[in-house]
Order: structure tokens, then sequence, then C-alpha cells
């Protein structure tokens, strides 16, 4: 028999009233805040109050989203004669969604707004390029997509890690757990403009690591999460819980200690746009009289916005924005949108009923077949008959007392409508989620007409694009606070790869320098190309100096990639190539063929070779 702990489960602590030991409210004994951040420590426990209220209405049920996916369906314990198992339809929804996203391979491009920005264009897509391949930041966006997919929102952190690629630092894509994010509770997206004064990141971290990062003030933090989400409890999906018939509380088997080491401390990280504090700066200036005048000027003291760091009542860190663009350094993606909402709907969320429907179908039906296959005995006490030798073996002779019953009960039939009402409730399903046979990829039943069936690839697939529209827009926000970072810590130069459309490799450094001009400080972006001489070593070839004064405009190729819309796009160039409206470079170009510019040149020299037999042989006729 099992054993039971007899512990209530705990509610998530994300979802309790606040906590003053996982925000901080009061320092260790050995260290006393100063005035400065005391206010900050105030001011940081009472934003994330109200984002934490705030967002408990809308990730209340994320955990049982993410077990929804993984399988766990049952949330409470069933008898043994109760089959419990799952035809797991929201896992099939989504990973045939997140597949074909992904698979498009979107790529972010950068365009200049004025035609001489284009070189340095050009530029900045191979340093892109070379950043995405070197680093699969197409892994990390395929788990932005997951995360979409199961929560309905996803945010992506676009920072610098200064300590990687052996102290050179390097541009950081990450995906953001959503248990971890706190946004502005008027906010509508990650971005001023759109009401968010201020974003707050809640990330459980190792003392350990916390040391190392903040070694000043790091080491006097001490652990204080006690019973936050973690991926222990998200993917212990076989937790079984049970539910008292006295007095409705839920019991959990096996049930996961707290942590009572306290290894880990909440770091709370808080982006502000403080447009309240401001400072007195001294300036100097010379007035009709030629005398030096001394005036004070009242300015923003946090012109780019305030970054916080908190952990265990101690301020790690309290300053400026430490991004030049002033932009908090995170992105949102919805995978289906509320409008005028920062959250967005999952899957899970629209799928969680019918799913539940469909397994007591299908769990209801095999409980009836295992009554049919195993009845009821019914047997007199007077028989002689041992009940325990009642196998239900083919062949069995059972022997009895004259005079008493041995029988056994008819199994209950499964009444014919069952079975369809399943195949209707999958019906219903894929209507709900908008997969169908089509989008999968099989043929259509009663359909053989290639045309027809394009169409219904091409109607199918339109959740598919507005989902792709959302990614353009998520990898456009992410491309500015890419170009941003580029231009910021890029000091260095660095070795980029560049392969050219016939494959063919080559090198070139790149780097952004800080000049001084007559009209003060300037950013130059360095190119130079990289040679190799004949003993196998390299030079600076050819150096080129872009000023950085030019502003890009993003384009992200996602939806035009889908796979039905690839094949139409191809077929559509070729019926327009064969009716003369466009030309060989045209068919090239939109299909991206990988080696078009080789294609071409051979191309244009065949033609030209032609060109030249016909004029020879016009020539002869003519004498």
């Amino acid at each position: 028999m099992a054993q039971f702990t007899g512990e209530v489960m705990p509610v998530p602590s994300e979802h309790q009233a606040i906590d003053s030991k996982v925000v901080g409210a009061g320092a260790p004994t050995n260290y006393t805040p100063s005035e400065k951040e005391k206010k900050a420590l105030k001011l940081v426990r009472k934003l994330f109050k109200k984002a934490k209220e705030e967002k408990a209405y809308y990730d209340k049920d994320f955990l049982k989203y993410y077990q929804f996916f993984r399988g766990k369906q049952w949330p409470e314990a069933r008898p043994s004669y109760r089959h419990s198992d799952v035809i797991n339809l929201v896992f099939r929804t989504i990973q045939s969604d997140v597949p074909i996203l992904a698979d498009t391979r979107p790529k972010i491009e950068f365009l200049p707004q004025e035609p001489s920005d284009l070189p340095l264009a050009k530029i900045l897509n191979q340093v892109i390029a070379s950043d995405w391949e070197k680093y699969n930041w197409l892994n990390t966006l395929t788990e932005c997509l997951y995360d979409a997919h199961i929560f309905g929102t996803t945010i992506a952190e676009m920072s610098f890690d200064p300590e990687l690629e052996n102290g050179l630092g390097a541009i950081t894509f990450k995906s953001m757990d959503p248990f971890e994010a706190y946004p502005d509770p008027e906010a509508e997206d990650i971005k001023e403009h759109r009401n968010c004064k201020y974003f707050q990141r809640a990330e459980p971290m190792s003392i350990e690591r916390i040391k190392k990062k903040w070694p000043k003030k790091g080491k006097y933090v001490k652990g204080d999460v006690i019973d936050w989400v973690d991926r222990k409890e998200k993917t212990n999906i076989d937790q079984i819980r049970f539910r008292s018939p006295t007095d409705n509380r839920t019991i959990v088997e096996g049930q996961r200690t707290l942590d009572t080491e306290r290894n880990k401390s909440l770091v709370i990280t808080t982006y502000i746009m403080d447009r309240t504090s401001f400072k007195n700066e001294e300036v100097i200036s010379v007035n009709e009289a030629g005398e030096e005048v001394t005036e004070f000027v009242q300015k923003l003291k946090y012109p780019r916005g305030r970054k916080i760091v908190i952990a265990g009542g101690i301020v790690l860190e309290d300053g400026e924005n430490e991004f030049d663009d002033g932009k908090y350094p995170y992105a949102r993606m919805q995978n289906y949108m509320l409008p005028r909402e920062f959250w967005g709907v999952s899957e899970v969320e629209q799928l969680e009923s019918p799913q539940k429907i469909f397994n007591k179908l299908v769990s209801f039906s095999l409980d009836v077949l295992t009554l049919m296959g195993n009845p009821v005995w019914i047997v007199d006490k007077s028989s002689g008959i041992d009940t325990d030798n009642l196998i239900n073996r083919p062949g069995l002779i059972i022997e009895k007392q004259p005079g008493t019953e041995v029988r056994r009960e008819a199994g209950t039939s499964l009444q014919p409508y069952i079975l369809q009402l399943i195949d209707r409730m999958k019906l219903w399903f894929d209507d709900i989620s908008g997969s169908n046979d089509v989008s999968r990829g099989a043929q259509p039943t009663g359909i053989t007409a290639a045309a027809a069936i394009e169409a219904l690839q091409e109607a199918s697939n339109t959740r598919l694009r507005q989902k792709g529209r959302f990614i353009d827009a998520f990898l456009q926000d992410l491309g500015q606070l890419y170009v941003s970072r580029v231009f910021q810590y890029y000091k260095a130069p660095r070795i980029v790869r560049l392969t050219n459309n016939q494959g063919a490799q080559q090198f070139f450094s790149f780097n952004i320098e800080d000049r001084e001009t007559e009209d003060g400080s300037q950013k130059v972006a360095v190119v130079s190309d990289i040679l190799l001489n004949k003993d196998l070593s390299t030079r600076y070839g050819d150096t080129k100096e872009f000023a950085l004064s030019a502003q890009f405009d993003i384009k992200v190729n996602t939806g035009s990639s889908l796979p039905f819309q690839k094949a139409t796009k191809k077929q559509e160039l070729l019926n327009l190539f064969d009716r003369g409206i466009i030309d060989e470079e045209e068919v090239l170009n939109g299909l991206d063929y990988p080696n078009k510019d080789a294609v071409l040149q051979r191309l244009q020299e065949r033609m030209q070779a032609q060109a030249m037999a016909a004029q020879a042989q016009a020539g002869q006729g003519a004498k």
C-alpha cells in the first residue's frame, strides 16, 4: 500500500501573499544598508508586489499547462480498475506547429535607411549571421516557441556577457522562464510607449553564483528561497495527488521536502524608466561681457533608465541602465494575442477541456472492455467451489454441488455510439486547435485534385501564418537590441567568417572605435579583410571605416518560408518565367538559390557564346 505523507500541497510561492523573505525585506545582521539602499529595497518590494498580484490572474495555471503538455492529465489518483491512460492530442498539436515554425530557419537582416549605409548593413548581416550560427540561436528561438505555445507568452533577453570568448565578451540571446517574468501591471508590451514603466525578473540563483557575479556585496547574501517553482516540480509529472473526501484538501504522495539548506536566493532585477529622479549639474558658460557664469541645470538622474538588483535584503546593484539604447534588454512574443494585454493565450488553455473529454471517453470505453473481458461470477456459498480457482481460463471445468448455482454474468456491451463520439470529439479537437491532416502533410480523404489540395493547404495554415507574423515582430525587436549591443560592446576586433554564394569562405575583422571629432565623440565601424600569405600566415588587407550615425530597419524572413508556401511560391515564379514576365535572376532570387551568382554567370556566358555563334552563322550566310 502506498504511504502518504498527509501533508497539504502548498500553494506555489508566486501566488501567495508577498513574503518579506522572498523580496529581501530584512538584511543580514552583519550588513547595514544605507538610506539610499533602504529606499531602493522599498521601491523594489512595492513594484514586485503590484506585478505579482497582477500576474497571478494569468499564471495560476502555468504549471498545470506544462504538466498537461507532458501528459499528466489526470490530476488525482484513480482506482486500479479504472483506466487513466492518455492519448495526448495537446502534445501532437504543439509538436506539429513548433517544428514547422522553426523549420523555416528565420533570419534577421538589416536594411539601410539611406543608400550610403548599404555597405555597413551588409557587414552587420554577416556579423549577426555568424553569431546566429556560432551560438546556435535557432535552438533558443525554438525554446521560445515552446514557451509561447505552452504558457501563451515567451520572453527573451538580448544582453552581453563579458566573460564569454575568453574575456572578449559576446552578445547573448537567452529565453526566460515565464515563471520569472513580472511586467508592469499596466504594460501591453516590453516597451515604454506601451505603458511598461518597469519590468522585473525574479530568478532563483545559487549563493555561489551570486558571490561570483557580485563579489563586493554578494558575500552578505543568505539563502532565502524555500518553495519556488523549480525544474524538479515541473518535470516530476508522476507526482500523484489525492483528494480528501472530508475536507476537500489535496494531498500529495511522496511530496518533496522543503529545502532547509536554503542554498539559493531570489535575485530580483528591476529595470525602471525613471523620469522622476533629477540631479543638479553644474554648467559653466560665458555671458555677453565675457565673464564665466556658473549655472545649475536640472537633468534626469537616470536618462537611460534605472537598474536595481537585490537578493536576500542586499542591494547588489543600483545605477543607470547599462545599455546605451536605454531600452529593456527583453522582447516578448505571444502565441495568440489578447488585445491590450501583456500575456497571451496558450494552446493548452483552449485545448484542456476537449482533451479531458477525450480522455474520459477513451477511459470509459476501456473500462467497459475490461468488464466484458472479465465478467463477474455468481457462486452460491454452498456450491463447494473455491472461487480462487475461477481464473477465466479457456476450457475451464467447474464441478459444483447439486442444487447450487455457478454462473458468469454477461459483460456490459459497449454502446455503438461511443466510438462514433470519440471520432467526433477528435474532429472537434482538431477544429479548435486549427490542426488537421492537411497541415500535417497527409492527403485529405475524398480529394485528389492538386489545385484543391493546394487550396486546402493554404487555408489550413492561416494560424501558422499569424504565428509567423508574431515571430517577425519578435525578431524585429531582438534585431534592434542586437545592433545596439554591437555598436556598444564590440570594441575589440572580432574575426567573422563569410561564406559567399559560391561556397567560398573568407574572413574579415570587425570592431567599433570611439573617435573624437570637432562635434564630439563619434563611433566608427572598422572593417578589415584578412588575407592568407603563401606561408599560410595571415595579414590584414584593405580597411574600411563607417560612421555609425545610421539608423537601420530590421527585416525578418519567416512567414514567406512556410513549407506549403515554398511550393506555391516556386510554382508561381516558374509560371511567371514561362510567360516571360520575369527573368532568370528574379527566379533565383525568389527561390533563394544558394549558388545563384555562379549560375547566372554561367548562364550569361552561355548566352554570349550562343549570340556569337549566331552572328558567325549569319555572317557566313550573307557571304
